[in-house]
């Protein structure tokens, strides 16, 4: 019948019809989507080779220039072409608590939108290439404000889950996620205002609520459903507040 699922839940996986289907979808959408991001590049590379000599010495001088660019195409069509299926496949997962099964609507849902998401944002992260991060955030459904700014390497792990406002600075190797495996996958929103600093390698758990005007100090931890004051300045793991931003204080 299958494996049992984590304590005693409902299996992960069986012989099931609905299981084996998801399990081929899962395997068959990303292939085909990562294909259709190295298309791009592969073109441009043979179609630059029909007017390539290999016998004229000049030629080897423009080599260089080809494979970057087409790497270049690589790396943006990488990312954007599944961010896109991203975006029209219906991968929406609910707020709650959901068994760790692929016969879970909802974890089959985050087992595809990880196995899309993750490899193209690693992809968009071997360069420095903040506008198409940017991009790749909006299209996969991170909701941000006006000049909120990412340092290139933070993870966000499931962006339809964060809101973050207006002015708020992400900082370096930093992690927001909306979802942590328990007993169950647990999702739940997390909300950042305005005029926020996340300092790099913090971790922000799901169902946080970060105010407006809240520094969070490097290197802290902020637990599930956990609520940041207006103003205050946390610090620590877990967090606690350790000061007010100048501009509040009387």
């Amino acid at each position: 019948m299958g494996k049992k699922g984590f304590r005693g839940g409902t299996p992960t996986w069986d012989l099931s019809f609905i299981s084996i289907f998801r399990s081929i979808k899962l395997l068959l959408i990303p292939f085909i989507v990562y294909s259709l991001g190295m298309l791009p590049s592969i073109a441009f590379l043979l179609y630059s080779f029909r007017f390539f000599n290999f016998f004229q010495a000049w030629n080897w001088i423009f080599l260089p220039f080809f494979l970057i660019f087409s790497f270049f195409l690589f790396i943006v069509f990488e990312t954007l072409i599944p961010g896109i299926f991203i975006r029209i496949l219906p991968l929406k997962i609910d707020e709650g608590e959901h068994e760790i099964s692929i016969k879970n609507k909802n974890f089959y849902r985050y087992s595809l939108y990880f196995i899309l998401y993750r490899p193209a944002l690693k992809i968009v992260t071997f360069l420095p290439l903040i506008p198409l991060r940017t991009m790749f955030y909006r299209i996969v459904g991170l909701k941000f404000g006006k000049n909120t700014l990412f340092a290139g390497s933070e993870l966000i792990h499931d962006p339809p889950t964060i809101e973050i406002g207006d002015n708020t600075l992400i900082g370096g190797w930093s992690q927001i996620t909306g979802h942590i495996g328990e007993r169950k996958l647990y999702v739940k929103k997390v909300k950042i205002g305005n005029n926020c600093l996340i300092g790099g390698k913090s971790i922000i758990f799901p169902g946080v609520i970060i105010e407006d005007d809240v520094t969070v100090a490097l290197g802290s931890v902020v637990l599930k459903n956990k609520i940041l004051k207006k103003g205050k300045i946390y610090g620590g793991v877990p967090v606690k507040v350790i000061g007010s931003n100048l501009k509040n204080k009387k």
